[in-house]
């Protein structure tokens, strides 16, 4: 019984240390391009928004679908 509990807990970790470095990473890409915006538009701060955009999705994705089902149930 430990030992199946061992491989489920790592995938638990591992998915939330990713949500988490996905969820920074958006925030901080989110903060260049609001910087980078602020000396006007450019096609690399609207990059950098949008790939903002799409890791804080991730993140949420990945936060609400795999580690707070697994953290309910326990």
């Amino acid at each position: 019984m430990v030992s199946e509990s061992i491989p489920e807990l790592l995938e638990l970790l591992l998915s939330t240390l990713l949500a988490a470095g996905l969820t920074i990473g958006g925030a901080l890409t989110e903060q260049a391009a609001l910087a980078d915006l602020s000396g006007g538009i450019s096609a690399f701060a609207t990059w950098e928004l949008y790939m903002g955009l799409v890791l804080l999705y991730a993140g949420y994705m990945l936060a609400s679908r795999k580690v707070l089902p697994a953290l309910g149930s326990a």
